[in-house]
This record gives C-alpha cells, structure tokens and sequence, in this order.
C-alpha cells in the first residue's frame, strides 16, 4: 500500500517539470527535485518510485499539457487561418513566459532521450499525432479539402515547434511573433476553404 503524500502533489510536479526542463533528464538529479520543492528525497522515492518512474508521469502530463495548448487555440477564430493564428500566438507568449526560454520539454527529451528510451519517443509520437489530429479535425470544419490536409495539419504542427526551438536562441517575443505572421502568411492560401 502506498504511503500517503506528506506534501502538495501538484505543486511538486509543477516544480520538478521545471526542474527537468530547465536541466535535462541526465542533469537532474533526486536532490534537485527534492530541493526545488522543498520535499525529502524519501518522500519522493516512497510516492514515484524512481527517478524515471517519476520523469515519464510528469513528462506525461507535460505532453498532455501540449496538445491542450493546440486544442484550445484551434477552438477559437472564425476562420481556419485565425484559428492557425491563435496557435502560434499562443506558442509564442508560452515562450515568452519562460526567459531565458527553456525551448519545449518534450522536443529537449526527445534530443536528450528518445534514441535510447522508447517510452518518451512514444509519448512524444503520440503528443504530435494528437496535435496534428486537433489541427487536421479545425481545417476539415472550415472546408479545407482532405487532399493534402494531414500534411498541412503536419506543417502548421511543425512551424509551431520550430517556433519553440527558435525561441531558445531568440528572446524576442516581437521577433518571433513576426516569424509566426509570415509562416502563417505562407500557409494562408492553403487554409482558404474550397
């Protein structure tokens, strides 16, 4: 039977997502987590299990937390461009809300990681699936013909991450907005309706 938690769950693994994510997987040690949210080290082993055990929950969540990010966005606007729009809009002020930006824990997990531990290659697979999926299911209500739309849904997924690594090179939340205007100026006309 587990133990019961001695601590705040949810603020712990906010902190221990940041944690990772500034660090890395391999820099971040027990101590670090323990440290950043002011839990024991045997709190964290007796409520996780392992380090690894406790990275692929909260990597989990993080991904999870992605694709939400998506969802939302492609929800809102009248228009499938707008709806692109907001997409990347919302990209940029998540990376805007972390200077120095820390990029995207799962795209920093899959370099770090995914050649050597499958489960994170395959939470990130099934993140961008679900992402172009929600992007693929706003561009067919807006009439965006089938032909050629999961790899339009693909692309849009793709400049929204290329936003995020960019991000970690460029601190401008200007600079990267206008980058997303013109991506999204080149996609325009294929998000026309037919």
């Amino acid at each position: 039977m587990a133990r019961r938690r001695e601590f705040d769950e949810d603020a712990f693994l906010a902190r221990s997502t940041a944690v990772f994510w500034q660090k890395g997987y391999t820099a971040t040690a027990m101590s670090d987590l323990a440290e950043a949210a002011g839990v024991g080290n045997g709190s964290i082993y007796a409520a996780y299990g392992s380090k690894p055990e406790l990275f692929l929950l909260l990597f989990e969540r993080y991904c999870e937390s992605r694709v939400d990010i998506v969802r939302h966005a492609m929800a809102d606007g009248a228009t499938a461009e707008e709806g692109v729009r907001l997409f990347f809009r919302a990209v940029v002020t998540d990376c805007a809300a972390h200077q120095p930006s820390w990029g995207c824990l799962m795209l920093n997990s899959l370099a770090e990681l995914g050649r050597d531990w499958p489960e994170v290659a395959a939470v990130c697979a099934r993140a961008i699936a679900a992402m172009e999926q929600l992007v693929d299911e706003r561009l067919a209500r807006d009439g965006i013909p089938e032909d050629g739309r999961a790899t339009l849904a693909a692309e849009i997924v793709l400049v929204s991450q290329g936003l995020i690594q960019f991000s970690r090179v460029e601190d401008d939340p200007e600079r990267l907005a206008s980058i997303a205007d013109s991506s999204l100026a080149h996609l325009a006309p294929a998000l026309q309706a037919a």
